[in-house]
């Protein structure tokens, strides 16, 4: 897919494809994503690496790493899940980290006979992913989004701090792997072997700051230079950068460009939604609609609105829907008005280097609950978009 542009006259989409051909519809959703586009560090050399270099979002399964001399920037939620795993079968394993993650424990444990016959009974399933929800809705969702209000939220540094004391042996390794700001300041993550992978004499944690790569490794500013065979880089995608989501170029109503659009804007859309002049298009995505929780549970809340949208514009017989600039602002006014009790602007953040923030200052998180997400996808005013033919 190479773009898709709005036609104002036929009040239409033109979504133009690779393979020359266009496909034109009355409406557009946006289901691409937003871990989709790598992130790639902003470290001198990195093109100049003579080994295997790749990214976890493009991992090379053909590539065998035993034995090898494996080198991985970034401790984020992709390398809590890539560590533990090649630890076992390397040679020696370097980790640069730059900025610790809070690793929390992940309820995993097999599921018993018992249990897996509950399952089978109706509603099983419903109940199995409602407790894993709520898990997440508890470590992170409510204290990030109600950090000023919730007690508990502020107790959970604490928790991770145990955990910590529990996983890790040596005390300056230990303390490195602190976090030196609140959970919910950016991404935690849930793994039961993370922590624990630190302990072995093949793994070495550095936080100097890596100077430049050479061809032959990697170099920090106090002079080490670690040779290693192949690098790794866990440096995440690019989340709120306006070019990237949705993945394709975007043109609305009167030749506006997505980017430009929000560039001059600032990221907001109408609960995660809709954009005004971007008639007909609708977004899984977009700024201010996900809490923090699941994506299930985010993609399952705005198709709900979209649906809604989509069947009282059939209804109505209208060929153009467009949310009112009026109903757009109003819910801005709302998430700025409420983000003072989010964690992201308490003190305890300022040294989290989280991916949240945009290139403004803004976090376009929501500020609500999941349950509150899904009341609001069932409730909306309608009115608040224009729906025409």
């Amino acid at each position: 897919m190479l773009g898709a542009a709005f036609l104002d006259d036929e009040n239409l989409w033109r979504v133009d494809l690779d393979t020359g051909d266009a496909v034109t519809a009355r409406f557009l959703v946006n289901a691409s994503g937003v871990l989709i586009t790598p992130n790639m560090p902003d470290i001198d050399g990195v093109d100049s690496f003579a080994g295997v270099t790749m990214h976890t979002a493009r991992w090379d399964h053909e590539q065998d790493l035993t034995n090898k001399r494996v080198a991985i920037i970034g401790t984020g939620a992709s390398a809590v899940q890539v560590i533990p795993e090649i630890a076992p079968i390397v040679e020696h394993l370097t980790v640069f980290q730059r900025t610790p993650i809070w690793c929390l424990p992940k309820p995993d444990a097999p599921l018993s006979p018992t249990t897996r016959r509950l399952m089978r009974l109706p509603g099983g399933h419903a109940v199995q992913r409602a407790l894993s929800q709520a898990y997440v809705e508890l470590t992170f969702t409510l204290p990030a989004q109600y950090f000023t209000l919730n007690p508990m939220a502020k107790n959970m540094s604490k928790f991770g701090e145990s955990y910590l004391r529990k996983q890790v042996r040596d005390p300056e390794v230990r303390d490195k792997l602190t976090p030196r700001y609140a959970v919910g300041c950016k991404r935690p993550g849930f793994h039961n072997t993370y922590l624990a992978t630190f302990n072995r004499d093949n793994v070495e944690l550095v936080t100097e700051p890596i100077e430049k790569i050479t061809g032959s490794g990697v170099a920090t500013v106090d002079g080490e230079t670690r040779d290693v065979d192949v690098l790794i880089l866990a440096t995440g995608f690019k989340v709120m950068d306006v070019d990237d989501n949705p993945t394709f170029p975007l043109t609305g109503s009167d030749a506006r460009s997505w980017s430009e659009h929000f560039s001059e804007r600032r990221l907001q859309s109408y609960e995660g939604v809709a954009v005004p002049g971007f008639p007909n298009f609708f977004t899984v995505f977009g700024p201010y609609g996900y809490v923090g929780n699941s994506y299930f549970a985010l993609i399952e809340t705005q198709t709900h609105h979209i649906v809604r949208c989509l069947k009282h514009a059939q209804r109505k017989r209208a060929r153009r829907v467009e949310v009112k600039q009026e109903a757009n602002d109003r819910y801005f006014a709302e998430m700025m008005r409420k983000r003072h009790r989010q964690i992201f602007w308490q003190d305890t953040c300022k040294d989290a280097r989280s991916y949240y923030f945009d290139r403004n200052g803004d976090v376009p998180l929501r500020s609500a609950s999941t349950l509150h997400t899904y009341w609001r996808a069932r409730r909306f005013p309608l009115d608040d978009y224009e729906f025409s033919s």
